[in-house]
């Protein structure tokens, strides 16, 4: 095996360990399996970074974009995670780090961009779309806690290692934040992607599937952000719009990634 792969192996195993910790750590109660959990999140980042360092590239390409998603959202959850009411959301974000890690690592997908369409908008382009999908990660597994701690409210079974979630209020307030940041990045990512369609496809219509799923994506959180000012919009239904925002937003990748 080659030294990128064996990085590439060595992540791997560092984000999956980490995800089980953090998943015995909220189903069984493992706590002293869990305060390890943070330690190998942040190991595995560096580990992530070390392979990005040996692999050099190809940059431009959605598997790049999808392991700079995963090394982001990991480290904004070990920055996150020092606050012990955030780091039970770790059990729902690990393992959503280890799937895009590895579909980092498939072979089908789209090329690198060509030469001719490349300009300083790309880096700008890339990078928003990444930081935009880091919010509305973390706003996920925040939206998750919150439905999951809520419907064991509701049946008065919130138990044991459960009581340790964050609280509703917590919970809410983190989402909001991160679909607050991550909203204007999804629109110029948006505005940047139909950039470059029009310069790839000219005279081709601009929307496919996977950028049909990205202004659903939109549309979803502009509802949930314009509910909440207008008619105090909050709580469960906020976090369900979330969910459905964040889904529509891992389509456009699949649509990448499936794309010939």
């Amino acid at each position: 095996m080659s030294a990128v792969g064996s990085w590439f192996a060595l992540t791997a195993l560092l984000y999956a360990a980490s995800s089980c910790f953090y998943l015995a750590m909220l189903l069984r109660g493992a706590a002293v399996v869990g305060r390890y959990s943070r330690g190998v999140l942040a190991f595995a980042a560096a580990s992530h970074a070390a392979f990005l360092l040996q692999s050099g590239g190809p940059w431009g390409t959605i598997h790049s974009a999808l392991s700079l998603l995963s090394l982001g959202v990991a480290l904004a959850f070990v920055v996150f995670a020092r606050r012990p009411s955030v780091e039970m959301l770790g059990a729902f974000l690990t393992p959503l780090i280890l799937v895009f890690f590895l579909g980092s690592g498939l072979q089908q997908g789209v090329g690198q961009v060509s030469d001719e369409v490349r300009s300083v908008l790309l880096p700008v382009h890339i990078t928003v779309n990444v930081l935009g999908f880091v919010a509305f990660a973390l706003a996920f597994g925040a939206a998750l806690g919150y439905v999951l701690q809520e419907r064991l409210l509701r049946r008065r079974r919130l138990t044991g290692v459960f009581e340790r979630l964050p609280s509703l209020d917590a919970l809410d307030a983190l989402g909001l934040r991160a679909v607050v940041i991550g909203f204007p990045l999804l629109t110029l990512g948006i505005v940047t992607g139909a950039f470059w369609a029009a310069r790839l496809r000219p005279g081709v219509p601009l929307i496919s599937p996977a950028q049909a799923f990205a202004v659903i994506s939109w549309v979803l959180f502009a509802v949930v952000l314009l509910t909440r000012v207008s008619v105090g919009w909050r709580g469960r239904r906020a976090a369900i719009g979330t969910i459905m925002g964040f889904v529509c937003a891992l389509a456009v990748l699949v649509g990448y990634m499936v794309r010939a």
